[in-house]
């Protein structure tokens, strides 16, 4: 092949990449045409002109926000030692084992530990990365063998809950899982249709032979009739046909339900990306109330994928626990509760109606929903058909500014029994862009009678919380952006304080956290790899603080942008810094330092922090 060939089929395998990807920028959705844009706007220009721009589009393809790997590269050791050599084990595959057994080699090239204290083999006795530990002199002997604790180990320490086992994901990957009560829902639903159908049949052959014929009106009351008519010409006896019948319309508000008690808690937000399990345990100790996982996709669990699954793992420490569910096709969402419902301990389930983003909005999901009510109706009752602890729904004023219709889904939820909703006082087209509407919130909570109604938005300081609370009549406040700028938050709202929290206190938090961190993603090189990752996507929220003992008017508000600063002293200013390169050297003073080629590039914009679903 020539060389202009090699070129070009280059190229195309280029531009492929570009259509394959589709990046969208998490704030505004401005999709970057990438190649195929260049080439249309170019087609008449010189072909050196062409090559040029598509050059310049490759190069922007790492920057910017949300693009390239932003810190995610996996890193790979020089020699990739296998696991099982790496806990002094025998390797299963033996020489057909794809991963290296020469564990000198190993060591020899691995980098230097970076600390003497392994946080894992502290908590379970025994530290499961064995020789690949960052922190590996913290359980070695003087021979160079691994040590374990016995006295903890044996005591089987568990402090994380949920995730997927290795049997259920297989069978999930290979579509093999035999599911009950979904299927039972959507035959119960496709019942409904029918019967709606039939219904207007009978109706117009009524009219058509008698226009003064009395025509059913009454559905609730129509539907229960079709279905014994139906039961009885396709032979099912009385208790199939009482089964569907008790299916179909309201839900059964007498079904053992696990009741949990919101009212009055503060609740944090669940957070795409930042509301980790690290994070959470951050704010648990800070006193929140309520937690909620990462917005999990309906669609990836049921294919059994794992870094869905992850997002269900809950901390012992999160006593009133939720996993947040997205999904745009009923019938998905039926098998993901069920799912849930069979493998996870969580204490309710939240439907997303509030994520704005173009990539969940066109799949159906989140506030398509709000347009959708009849969807959004058939859903929330599959998912209590499902599943037997609460489902409750997070959701915005409408799609549209100054167009509100959420007093239309309050009234919904109601008559399907949700014991809780979450209103995010934005349209979708909103955004996040200025200030949250708490005269809408105050005038939904009047609409709502049996449901509890928690209120969203711009809430940073106890006094916030309290006036908003006392103005409103709301039964909580959920506080998402404020606990990531500030997670003390929920203590100032317990104590009623403003606390001049000090550098140092701050950067204990910081390193409480990375210890979390190791817990939770690994004390390899990777797992400190994503701890560091994770640590800068918090910084990007972080260094927005204020502390209120260099302000002359307090509290901070949410969009308050503060002029470049001294702190009190070369930390506070650093934890101050805008600078990604500066909130790297942050982690540098805890995990030591960071690869060469680590970049880190901030996912959110900071004037408008997408992140709340």
């Amino acid at each position: 092949m020539s060389t202009t060939e090699d070129r070009r089929t280059g190229q195309a395998s280029i531009k492929a990449e570009f259509r394959k990807e589709r990046w969208f920028d998490d704030d505004n959705e401005n999709y970057d045409g990438g190649a195929d844009a260049d080439d249309a706007a170019e087609s008449d220009k010189p072909q050196e002109t062409k090559k040029r721009r598509f050059d310049k589009a490759k190069s922007k393809a790492g920057r910017g926000m949300n693009r390239g790997d932003r810190g995610k590269r996996r890193l790979e050791d020089k020699i990739k030692l296998c696991p099982a050599v790496s806990r002094e084990e025998k390797c299963k595959f033996g020489e057909t084992c794809r991963f290296s057994h020469d564990l000198q080699a190993y060591m020899a090239s691995k980098p230097a530990d970076l600390g003497d204290r392994c946080v894992n083999f502290d908590l379970f006795g025994k530290c499961s990365y064995g020789y690949k530990c960052r922190y590996l002199k913290a359980h070695l002997d003087e021979n160079s063998k691994l040590v374990t604790n016995e006295e903890v180990s044996n005591t089987k320490p568990t402090f994380t809950l949920n995730g997927i086992e290795p049997d259920f994901q297989f069978n999930l990957l290979k579509k093999q899982h035999e599911y009950k009560l979904a299927p039972k829902f959507m035959k119960i639903a496709k019942l409904e249709v029918d019967a709606m159908q039939n219904m207007m049949e009978e109706n117009r052959k009524m009219k058509s032979d008698d226009p003064s014929a009395t025509t059913y009106t009454d559905f609730d009351e129509y539907l229960p009739r079709y279905i014994r008519a139906k039961g009885m010409r396709d032979g099912l006896g009385e208790e199939e046909i009482q089964e569907q019948i008790k299916g179909v319309g309201p839900i059964d508000t007498e079904k053992n339900k696990k009741i949990v008690d919101f009212t009055g808690k503060t609740y944090l937000a669940p957070l795409t990306t930042v509301g980790n399990l690290p994070f959470r345990r951050i704010c648990k100790e800070f006193g929140v109330g309520v937690t909620c996982s990462e917005m999990a996709l309906a669609g990836p669990l049921i294919r059994g994928h794992q870094s869905e699954w992850a997002l269900t793992k809950r901390h012992v420490s999160e006593d009133i626990f939720g996993i947040q569910l997205a999904g745009g096709n009923v019938g998905q969402v039926a098998e993901a509760c069920e799912l849930l419902n069979e493998t996870v301990q969580a204490d309710f389930v939240d439907l997303n109606m509030g994520c704005p983003i173009d990539l969940i909005y066109n799949q159906g999901a989140g506030t398509a929903l709000i347009d959708s009510r009849g969807k959004m109706s058939k859903m929330l009752r599959a998912m209590n058909y499902c599943m037997d602890i609460p489902v409750t729904v997070k959701f915005r004023t409408g799609i549209k500014d100054k167009e509100p219709v959420a007093d239309k889904l309050v009234h919904r939820c109601e008559e399907l029994s949700i014991p809780l909703g979450t209103i995010h006082g934005r349209s979708r087209l909103q955004r996040y862009t200025r200030e949250a509407d708490w005269g809408y919130i105050k005038y939904l909570k009047t609409e709502t009678k049996s449901m509890k109604l928690f209120g969203n938005g711009d809430v940073m300081s106890y006094e916030e919380y309290y006036r908003h609370m006392d103005e409103t009549g709301v039964d909580g406040i959920m506080i998402g952006r404020g606990a990531l700028i500030k997670p003390w938050i929920f203590d100032e709202i317990e104590n009623k304080r403003h606390w001049d929290i000090s550098s140092t206190e701050r950067f204990d938090m910081m390193k409480k956290f990375c210890n979390f961190g190791l817990e939770h993603w690994g004390s390899d090189s990777q797992g400190v790899n994503a701890t560091r990752r994770f640590l800068c996507e918090w910084q990007s929220f972080l260094y927005r603080y204020i502390p209120i003992g260099l302000m002359e008017v307090y509290p901070q508000h949410i969009n308050d942008r503060a002029p470049p600063y001294y702190g009190r002293d070369e930390l506070e200013t650093l934890m101050a810094s805008p600078r990604a390169s500066d909130w790297v050297k942050l982690t540098e003073r805890i995990l030591g330092p960071a690869p060469e080629d680590f970049q880190f590039i901030p996912k959110h914009k900071s004037n408008s922090f997408n992140v709340e679903g």
